[in-house]
């Protein structure tokens, strides 16, 4: 039996094993077959990550999880509010190890090589602590705001679009720091717009984002989403596919290779149709004889009610 076969074996036995059992399982069986870290096959780790791993369990109670195979680790980072955050962590041989994927916004630490796991963890660790007011902010926005976008916001998602009226959602997003920046509405609204404009000029960092939108905007409370019932509790993915948002376009509620959604960019408040930005992008340019727009800005009518619209192809 090779050692690919006993690794196997002793994965899918069945046994409820602790991660200090098996490791030390896993380490007898590799220490029998491999000399040199150099030996290192496809299938295999050497001897000092298992160390690493160890260690990391026993004395620094890091919960750690081993994936399909042995080179796949995903390990969890606590915060000072008890926040999970994990981090899937890719071995490519003898002290190389890349980040896979990280449930927060992105940041160089993700593109550098590291050499042992314990160095992810405490670099990690205090990258997580620096971000506790990022945290807090999405976290008080996904609470009181009606979030349109993402549709499943997570801390990887630096932004958020909240709905302010039907046709109107505002984009924000959220600094490292936790500071709103890049705060734009999403559709056309004289009313929202003059609100907006004025109110950034009087933006206040010292207070929550939270607290400033409602003062820009003069909110007591966020509006709900009409489409969501007002009696059952649905999951926003159960509500899109139940309701969904379709582009007037495409006929789609999302494009291939995108999580964008259909917008209401008209500034026509009776037309009532959303589009994909993209999409309507695309139809103007094609409608004005497919040379590209000056400025980056298409015009033409909108194809649901002939008015005149415009679309720049990136968010303002």
């Amino acid at each position: 039996m090779d050692v690919v076969e006993e690794i196997e074996n002793l994965l899918q036995n069945g046994n409820n094993y602790s991660l200090p059992v098996l490791l030390d399982s896993l380490k007898s069986i590799v220490t029998k077959k491999i000399c040199t870290t150099e030996a290192v096959t496809a299938d295999l780790i050497d001897l000092e990550f298992f160390e690493d791993v160890k260690n990391l369990t026993a004395y620094e109670n890091i919960p750690i999880y081993f994936g399909k195979t042995l080179r796949d680790v995903k390990c969890v980072i606590l915060d000072e509010r008890l926040r999970e955050h994990p981090i899937f962590v890719s071995y490519k041989g003898p002290k190389k190890l890349i980040i896979k994927s990280v449930i927060l916004p992105h940041s160089p630490l993700q593109d550098r090589e590291y050499s042992t796991l314990e160095e992810i963890i405490f670099t990690f660790k205090r990258h997580v602590d620096s971000l506790s007011t990022y945290f807090h902010e999405l976290e008080r926005i996904d609470r009181f705001c009606t979030v349109m976008e993402p549709a499943e916001p997570t801390f990887k998602d630096d932004f958020r679009r909240i709905l302010l009226d039907d046709r109107i959602w505002l984009h924000i997003e959220v600094t490292p720091d936790g500071l709103a920046s890049n705060v734009h509405l999403v559709g056309q609204s004289d009313l929202w717009s003059n609100r907006l404009q004025q109110g950034l000029l009087s933006w206040d960092h010292d207070k929550e984002i939270i607290e400033n939108i409602t003062t820009v905007f003069d909110l007591v409370n966020f509006p709900a989403d009409s489409r969501k019932s007002s009696t059952t509790t649905i999951s926003t993915e159960d509500r899109l596919m139940v309701d969904p948002i379709l582009c007037g376009i495409c006929l789609c509620a999302e494009l291939p290779e995108s999580s964008a959604m259909p917008l209401p960019l008209c500034p026509n408040l009776l037309c009532g149709t959303y589009f994909h930005r993209n999409c309507l992008f695309q139809w103007l340019v094609s409608s004005g004889g497919g040379r590209p727009p000056a400025f980056g800005v298409a015009t033409g009518s909108c194809p649901a009610c002939i008015e005149p619209i415009a679309c720049c192809e990136r968010d303002a």
